[in-house]
């Protein structure tokens, strides 16, 4: 009997080891995990955007929770912990633009503007899906009230392009549609981002994106999507597929698209979507447009599941991510390469089977406002909004490690409270 209650004793303190405790102190949110106290006091929601291909929940199974092999769901984990969180589900194969104005249609609870100008351009509809009275935080999003943004791979172009247009605007929107513009693309609001975190992020493009774009798959995949719209409709297992304004799914309120050559073509010649986006010309294409909003903080993380072979090519580590394995050998073999005018040093071929080294760190046009945040913190400095601080390199994870399956330095959890104690910090 004696060593039934003595195991029983030792479940428990075992079990109270790691459990998490949250307590006020001070008027702050104080949460103790593992043995030690994070301080997750709620200053502004933040708002999570999945990068491409993503989705909100498949059935049990959500993006923001790292498949079925999660520890846990993310936007759970926060709003059990006193800290408003959102996942807002943009286009899943839509472009950065396309998907920036759809996070600002869900935010506000408006219509999806494309822009008019963007639109002539790229031959599609200005309008998409009606989200009047569905605001994604509940109350319409004013433009004053701040916000975070974290976007995960293609999510990093997303957010980014996103908090560019809130604070600057659109010259060629404005000047297309004076006062019936969209204010998203008025700007002037860039009090209203405090943070943006990229996870993964895709900043200068993946030669992945150069090898299915610039062959026949681009146009494999945009007709398949068309069949998909006009076979099953907008929703296709995880995916609710918002292209109605291309002509590839329905539109709002419609049953089914229509399968057309000419629509297929169409949307492959617009280059406006996250295959173009994607590539390294289109990656560069739009850091020239982005601007990082100067009173925003800015932060990325990489993660690197490679190891350099002795024929100086990077292969994927044995715990990579199986759908990462041939995406990440052939980025570990780019070295000495030439790809839309970048010459591929170690740096590119460096990977996390999907995002090289090189492009997850900051967008290239921020070379001379990028610094180690660890080198800052360590060297006493401040961090200072409109800098873009990249973190240290996590060794061993792999891409989507960052949507739940995570385990650094300890667990899923000690990474997203240290994440929210880092942004609180400033």
């Amino acid at each position: 009997m004696k060593k039934v209650i003595s195991i029983l004793l030792s479940v428990v303190m075992i079990f109270t080891m790691f459990s998490t405790v949250a307590f006020a102190e001070d008027g702050k949110n104080i949460v103790e995990y593992n043995g030690k106290k994070y301080d997750l006091t709620n200053k502004h929601p933040w708002i999570f955007v999945h990068g491409m291909g993503g989705w909100d929940k498949y059935g049990e199974e959500a993006y923001w929770g790292g498949w079925a092999s999660s520890e846990g769901d993310v936007i759970d984990l926060f709003n059990s912990n006193g800290i408003e969180a959102y996942a807002a589900v943009v286009g899943p194969f839509n472009s950065a633009w396309d998907r920036a104005c759809e996070l600002y249609a869900q935010l506000t609870g408006t219509i999806v503007d494309y822009g008019e100008a963007h639109s002539k351009e790229h031959n599609h509809d200005r309008y998409g899906y009606d989200y009047t009275g569905k605001p994604l935080m509940g109350e319409a999003w004013d433009m004053k009230e701040k916000i975070n943004l974290v976007g995960h791979s293609f999510g990093g172009h997303t957010v980014r392009l996103f908090a560019s247009l809130v604070a600057y605007g659109d010259e060629a929107e404005i000047a297309a549609t004076g006062e019936d513009t969209s204010p998203l693309f008025k700007g002037g609001h860039e009090n209203s981002i405090y943070s943006v975190v990229t996870f993964s992020g895709v900043h200068n493009g993946s030669p992945i994106a150069n090898l299915i774009h610039d062959s026949f798959f681009m146009t494999g995949i945009i007709a398949l999507l068309n069949f998909a719209g006009a076979t099953f409709g907008s929703e296709v297992l995880m995916w609710d597929l918002p292209m109605g304004h291309m002509g590839l799914t329905p539109k709002q309120g419609e049953e089914r698209a229509k399968f057309s050559f000419s629509t297929i073509r169409t949307a492959v010649e617009a280059q406006d979507n996250c295959g173009y986006d994607l590539t390294l010309r289109g990656s560069r294409e739009l850091n020239e447009k982005i601007k990082t909003v100067d009173s925003a903080y800015y932060y990325s993380y990489s993660c690197n599941s490679t190891n350099k072979t002795a024929f100086n090519t990077y292969v994927p580590i044995a715990s990579n991510f199986a759908m990462f394995y041939l995406t990440s050998l052939y980025i570990g073999a780019v070295e000495g390469k030439t790809i839309d005018g970048i010459y591929m040093d170690e740096s590119w071929a460096k990977n996390d089977g999907i995002v090289p080294y090189a492009s997850a760190l900051y967008p290239a046009t921020e070379k001379d406002n990028a610094k180690s945040y660890e080198e800052a913190v360590n060297a006493g400095e401040k961090i200072e909004p409109g800098v873009w601080y990249y973190m240290p390199t996590m060794e061993g994870f792999d891409h989507f490690d960052f949507c739940g399956t995570i385990d650094y330095p300890t667990s899923f959890e000690d990474f997203y409270y240290t994440l929210v104690e880092t942004i609180n910090k400033p």
